[in-house]
């Protein structure tokens, strides 16, 4: 649950904090394109309905405030107003505290090295892809 709020840099970004501690920045211009209403989201499959060009370049967070633990924000210069739940923002959240060194990955990840590169890399001849869907399927499950 969300429970401190703050605008920074003139309404360019806000910096949300959790009641666990946790805090995250949201960049106003990431936040509007991301917005979760049904002009800018397909509610049946959540698929983009505008591109970055239909926001205005000089969109700013006019208006935000914290309501039952999650954010409504009222971006300027369209006077769009959006609600972000506390969980959605925590899970897409790109401002993350925790460095981890260069070329970490995560351990749901399969790392290929150099020595078991060649073997490590699904194959399936094209060929028999093309003409066996149960090869192709095998073949997309592994990559």
């Amino acid at each position: 649950m969300l429970t401190e709020l703050a605008l920074a840099k003139g309404g360019k970004s806000l910096e949300l904090r959790w009641s666990d501690g946790q805090s995250a920045r949201f960049h106003a211009m990431w936040l509007r394109d991301n917005a979760l209403d049904e002009a800018t989201r397909s509610k049946g499959n959540g698929q983009r309905l505008i591109t970055i060009l239909d926001i205005p370049e000089d969109t700013v967070i006019e208006d935000a405030a914290l309501s039952e633990g999650d954010l409504s924000v009222r971006f300027a210069p369209e006077s769009k107003a959006v609600r972000f739940p506390s969980a959605w923002l925590r899970r897409n959240a790109y401002d993350r505290n925790g460095a981890h060194a260069l070329g970490w990955t995560g351990a749901e990840v399969t790392r290929w090295k150099k020595n078991d590169l060649q073997g490590a890399v699904p194959r399936a001849s094209l060929a028999e892809a093309s003409r066996d869907p149960a090869t192709l399927r095998g073949w997309l499950a592994a990559v």
